[in-house]
């Protein structure tokens, strides 16, 4: 896939996140109504995308090597992002309160609303269930030790972390995997309906992003040092690295562009109500991501360069 077709993909998500900024920093839309949007994505919008994406591809055993394959290399990515974490936190003398942040906005990234149409754009809609594979570790890290590290009152939450795990998207991804492993397929009405409303999540998605950035006070960057190099090494350093390693190994071209491209993606958005849920450095969060996602404008086309480069 030619770097210029990624390169107007990312200019199309920028136009449209500066058009749910303004929407929402201008009071045109109220910024409250984010929160109806991202239920709408998850709730609806994703199931319909997994569904209609999985159930399409055709299974056999190389499918099946290569799920396992993902889902090892995405554990590995995972887990080095996170011990990069814990070791810069140490390197940055970075405070108690904001340590934990610290470690899980290196780690867990927006792996859904900007990677699928990143990804999807280098390599075609048959990564897919790659792409499924990585957010579905990467999620399952933010719900169990995600939430066990930021979590300051044992005993008094409102039920176990891992119940988050049990919905409507993990629901819909086991019920695509059954139907692409047994070989069925939705009527042709249903296919349509469910394609033609999976196909609004990346723009609806980005809308969101946008509406989430404008809460974010760009002064506070300069009061947290420590994102800045963060953001480097998220966004570029560690991917290339990675990339580097799954090219010595020899894995196969468009699973190991969809891994790097995972790992380089900004900070997963929920992390920041989260951190303010558990009541940790929410502050740091936001800006990450706010630094993060205005950052792969760039890093993101850089990084599908060297894929091809190299």
């Amino acid at each position: 896939m030619g770097i210029d077709i990624v390169l107007q993909q990312v200019g199309i998500l920028t136009i449209i996140i500066l058009i749910g900024f303004f929407s929402a920093k201008t009071g045109y839309v109220d910024v409250k109504f984010k929160d109806a949007i991202s239920k709408l994505i998850v709730n609806l919008l994703l199931p319909c995308l997994i569904i209609s994406s999985i159930s399409a591809q055709e299974f056999n055993a190389s499918l099946l090597k290569d799920i396992l394959l993902a889902a090892c290399l995405s554990l590995f990515c995972i887990l080095s992002l996170f011990g990069i974490g814990a070791l810069t936190a140490k390197l940055f003398k970075i405070p108690a309160y904001t340590k934990t942040v610290h470690k899980l906005l290196m780690t867990l990234g927006n792996v859904m609303f900007v990677g699928y149409p990143i990804v999807t754009a280098m390599y075609g809609e048959e990564c897919f269930i790659y792409i499924m594979v990585y957010w579905l570790l990467n999620d399952l890290f933010l719900w169990t030790l995600g939430v066990f590290m930021l979590d300051k009152n044992k005993g008094e939450g409102k039920g176990s972390p891992l119940k988050k795990l049990l919905n409507p998207n993990t629901v819909s991804f086991a019920i695509a995997v059954v139907m692409m492993i047994l070989g069925i397929r939705l009527p042709s009405l249903l296919d349509k309906a469910a394609s033609g409303l999976g196909g609004l999540t990346t723009n609806i998605s980005m809308i969101f992003i946008g509406m989430t950035l404008a809460t974010v006070e760009v002064k506070r960057i300069f009061k947290k040092w420590w994102v800045i190099p963060a953001a480097f090494l998220k966004l570029i350093a560690l991917p290339v690295i990675f990339m580097l390693i799954f090219k010595f190994l020899g894995i196969k071209e468009t699973l190991a562009g969809v891994m790097v491209l995972e790992a380089a993606m900004p900070v997963q958005t929920v992390l920041s109500v989260l951190a303010n849920e558990k009541g940790a450095d929410a502050e740091y969060s936001t800006v990450g991501m706010f630094i993060t996602t205005i950052l792969c404008a760039v890093t993101l086309p850089f990084m599908c360069y060297l894929l091809q480069a190299i």
